[in-house]
């Protein structure tokens, strides 16, 4: 189940990586940047209600004392990792906003250290350093543009990271005793009915009426690239411990430079390159780390 797991983790990532043409295309329609948030997080969530409706729907089926944890993950966790990136772009550069995203692998590694009581490896925090390394240099984050961020957009940077690594907590918990996919549907239904309060419904449903001929696309992508890497991460955390699996799901910085590059055109420099590299090396030295049974 290791390799599975780590086939999983791979898996979503890379669908993380190429969520940004979806993202792209949705954002063409005029729809702002918490409106291609919330459209994304709502079809995404539409087609997993539906995946479960079909084929089992007891699945549907959580306790009330587990709802706490479900609104972790929901809105801990998806809500407001995209609130907080979407506000961080907003602010600051891509780069910025994807180094402070992922600070998320530090937080999951004391968390779990805390929680799970895993344990504290050379192994794993080389592996931490490798691909928080990487991910600056495959992003091409300046000194310059480090020295320009306000304390503000770094706190909500910070919160764009720690949201993220809740999913690896909450998740963590609930996919012990719960499907994965019930995990998954709760999580994106709770964080739909969130992103919809704050993305004024009635403009976002007008645009939506006036582009409904791109809406079958906008929801198949929004599930492959959104949906479908949750549900494979949440299998994974199965057989994997958090921090480990948060560090390996960092490689979605590589990938989504590598689609930019074959499907945009865009550059990659020696310092790309480089990033890549340390963060295909992190996962590769994670391997020879040994996991808590």
């Amino acid at each position: 189940m290791k390799k599975l797991a780590l086939f999983l983790v791979l898996t979503a990532s890379i669908l993380w990586g190429s969520m940004g043409i979806v993202t792209r295309y949705v954002a063409s329609f005029g729809f702002t940047t918490v409106q291609t948030a919330a459209v994304r997080i709502c079809s995404a969530a539409a087609v997993l209600v539906l995946l479960v409706f079909l084929s089992d729907r007891k699945k549907f089926k959580v306790e009330k004392k587990d709802v706490k944890w479900l609104l972790g993950t929901g809105l801990g966790s998806l809500f407001i990792n995209n609130l907080a990136y979407a506000e961080t772009v907003q602010r600051a550069s891509l780069s910025i906003a994807v180094v402070l995203l992922y600070t998320a692998p530090f937080f999951v590694m004391i968390f779990s250290i805390l929680f799970f009581h895993e344990k504290l490896t050379l192994l794993k925090v080389v592996a931490l350093l490798l691909s928080f390394t990487g991910c600056i240099l495959v992003v091409g984050l300046s000194g310059a543009e480090a020295k320009s961020v306000g304390l503000g957009t770094v706190v909500i940077g910070l919160c764009a990271g720690f949201g993220y690594s809740l999913y690896s907590i909450f998740g963590k918990v609930l996919v012990g005793k719960y499907e994965s996919i019930t995990v998954t549907v709760y999580t994106f239904l709770i964080a739909a009915a969130a992103t919809l309060v704050i993305s004024h419904p009635a403009d976002m449903m007008e645009k939506v009426s006036e582009h409904i001929s791109a809406m079958p696309l906008i929801v198949l992508g929004s599930f492959v690239t959104l949906g479908l890497p949750y549900f494979c991460y949440s299998i994974a955390l199965k057989h994997m411990e958090s921090s480990k699996a948060s560090i390996i799901a960092s490689f979605e910085v590589a990938a989504a430079s590598l689609f930019g590059a074959v499907l945009y055109g865009e550059t990659l420099n020696v310092y790309n390159l480089v990033g890549i590299l340390l963060v295909v090396a992190a996962l590769i030295l994670l391997q020879a780390a040994p996991g808590k049974k």
